[in-house]
């Protein structure tokens, strides 16, 4: 029997991006295939559940409330299997939160999904590498699959201008809305006002469709 290890479940508000405000159902996976520096998610805890069991799950929320299903970790996408049984028993809409390093994995459950909010992943902040070339199989295979995607890109005072060169150019050649989000410990932003509209600048003046939108729920200190 298949089965997915889930750190919570919980009605909120989407935090991050341009559905920044939405009412929405999370569904927190366990597990990544990436080990970035300032993620903040409890991989360790967690209860089981067969596609079944969580269908019954989110029938106790009410659905009729909320916009959307985000799908969120941890890397959804590595619990594949699980979600190739799960997603067709879900009549709301999805809303995949990824690291967009697992294309392969995206287009096999492509048919049920919706919004697709992806990480570009710099190495300056997240400090495991550059995975362009990566990113670009991801997005590549999202667009082809015609579906609504987005890239948040989480910075420091460390971004280097290759990295700024890079996310440009995936995002014009893809034509990709690119979010930039201040790296946060906790409540407290850890990037000085100053850099923070430098770098803006930086992006805008390379792909004007960039927006510069904090991780909100912070502020109001929900979840």
């Amino acid at each position: 029997m298949k089965t997915a290890k889930i750190n919570e479940i919980f009605d909120s508000i989407q935090g991050e991006g341009p559905y920044i405000g939405y009412r929405q159902i999370f569904i927190r996976f366990c597990g990544c295939n990436m080990d970035c520096a300032y993620c903040d998610t409890d991989f360790k805890t967690g209860a089981d559940y067969t596609p079944e069991q969580l269908v019954k799950k989110l029938d106790t929320f009410d659905l009729n409330a909320i916009h959307s299903i985000s799908l969120t970790g941890g890397e959804p996408l590595i619990h594949l299997e699980f979600l190739k049984d799960f997603l067709p028993l879900v009549d709301k809409k999805i809303y995949l939160e990824t690291n967009g390093t697992m294309p392969h994995a995206l287009k096999e459950i492509s048919g049920y999904t919706d919004i697709i909010a992806m990480d570009l992943k710099i190495d300056s902040a997240a400090k495991i590498g550059d995975l362009f070339s990566k990113h670009e199989e991801f997005i590549k295979t999202a667009k082809e699959t015609n579906k609504e995607i987005f890239a948040k890109i989480v910075f420091d005072e460390k971004i280097r201008e290759f990295e700024i060169n890079e996310c440009t150019r995936l995002a014009k050649k893809y034509n990709l809305p690119l979010i930039l989000q201040p790296r946060m410990e906790g409540n407290r932003i850890t990037v000085s006002t100053d850099f923070i509209e430098h770098t803006v600048k930086a992006f805008t003046s390379r792909y004007p469709d960039t927006r510069l939108i904090g991780q909100v729920h912070k502020f109001f200190d929900i979840r």
